[in-house]
């Protein structure tokens, strides 16, 4: 097939939904490519290595029985999954669905002080404030509402600590972690695809020569999942559901979205939305955090190295969403490895996965000079972990941001 660059693609967004999802099935096997495949892989690969491990630390924070934890993972990943398979087909686009890494970080102090049932709640609002922004195709003046450079330094501050917890580790497992962090610099040298897939390797290798490795309780089969019935508080709905709500859209969709129009894509936006607020509504209770388009693993299947055929580059979100699917079923399992890793490999692996999203978060929170010093503050009082009235320190962050980036064009207005 011919295909202009200079136009963006529209895939099958003209057509109606089971045309469109009939046309690609039907065109699916003679469309998959071997590196579209390689792609889709290395997408929930990368998913199984980083976010997880931040995803275990949070649900340390809250307390989670063995039984939740499994379920988080598995709705998650089914989900992400789904939202992969769905939208791929539909659209015949690679559409990649993940969690919210971003929302997965606040969940790690936010569970200290909140309780499961109130973070399902938080993530039922946060599901249906989807489905309303996608609804009434909100995201552009949302997205104007509050300066770029105030969320990434809110994120930022979120992301600091787990960036200082890598090196606190050296005390206690110097040559552990030291192996882990070179490993991430030479993975970025040689500029593979997935650098945290080679940290968490060497950081198996690492623990295993130093007898660091303890398998316990080992489980394999198939996640029994658990459901929690929401609690709603006001504090889920400041501390959890809003600071979730902005990040996710922040720094999932908005450059979810960013990645695909690069790559020659007119993406669904606000259809894409709506399918996430729905799949994370339907699955808000088996502790899913929320599923949404994916920022850092997206690129891994939506570039050309994935198909050189932007028409046929859809196959590599579908088999990210098969693949997906299977290892959420299976996800109880992955707890097994994880859990064998001690606890300064664990936060090693933790930080260096969110090494670039704190890297980009504080370059675009600072570069600009307008605004630079408020958003400092944004950055300062997040990090700080003050919770006055009982709200939380990305909360107080983000107001006390916002005022002082307005008081410059108060003055200019007053006089």
């Amino acid at each position: 097939m011919s295909e202009d660059h200079n136009q963006e693609y529209q895939g099958t967004k003209n057509l109606s939904a089971i045309p469109a999802l009939w046309a690609n099935i039907r065109d699916f096997p003679r469309a998959l490519t071997l590196s579209a495949f390689v792609s889709g892989f290395l997408v929930v690969l990368v998913a199984a290595t980083g976010p997880i491990v931040i995803m275990l630390q949070a649900a340390e924070s809250g307390h989670f029985t063995d039984a939740q934890t499994a379920t988080w993972i598995a709705s998650s990943w089914v989900m992400s999954g789904l939202f992969s398979l769905y939208l791929s087909l539909r659209y015949r686009m690679p559409m990649i669905g993940s969690t919210s890494t971003a929302a997965i970080v606040l969940l790690v102090t936010s569970l200290k002080t909140h309780s499961i049932q109130e973070a399902v709640a938080s993530y039922i609002i946060v599901a249906l404030l989807f489905i309303v922004v996608g609804l009434a195709k909100f995201m552009p003046k949302l997205m104007k509402a509050i300066p770029h450079q105030l969320i990434m330094a809110m994120l930022a501050g979120v992301l600091f600590n787990f960036g200082v917890n890598i090196f606190m580790q050296f005390r206690d497992e110097p040559w552990i972690v030291s192996s882990m962090v070179l490993a991430y610099f030479i993975a970025r040298i040689f500029k593979l695809r997935a650098p945290v897939v080679a940290v968490l390797v060497v950081g198996i290798i690492a623990s295993l020569l130093l007898h660091q490795m303890h398998f316990r309780s080992p489980h394999f089969g198939v996640t029994h999942l658990v459901w929690i019935s929401p609690h709603f508080t006001l504090g889920a709905l400041i501390n959890l559901a809003l600071p979730m709500f902005i990040l996710t859209i922040a720094t999932q969709f908005a450059p979810g979205f960013a990645v695909l129009k690069n790559n020659g894509y007119d993406a669904p936006h606000n259809r894409s939305l709506i399918s996430s607020g729905v799949i994370s509504l339907l699955s808000a209770g088996y502790l899913n955090s929320g599923t949404n388009t994916s920022a850092i693993t997206a690129s891994i299947a939506v570039g050309e190295h994935a198909d050189p055929n932007r028409e046929t580059r859809y196959t590599s979100g579908v088999i990210t969403g098969i693949i997906y699917i299977a290892a959420g079923l299976v996800g109880a399992s992955v707890l097994t490895l994880f859990g064998a890793l001690p606890a300064s490999a664990l936060a090693a692996l933790a930080g260096l996965a969110l090494f670039p999203a704190l890297s980009t978060s504080l370059h675009e929170s600072l570069v600009a000079h307008q605004g630079r010093e408020a958003a400092l503050v944004t950055l300062l009082i997040t990090i700080s972990g003050i919770h006055p009235l009982q709200l939380g320190s990305p909360f107080w962050g983000l107001i006390a941001g916002s005022l002082l980036y307005a008081l410059p064009n108060l003055r200019s207005r007053s006089a």
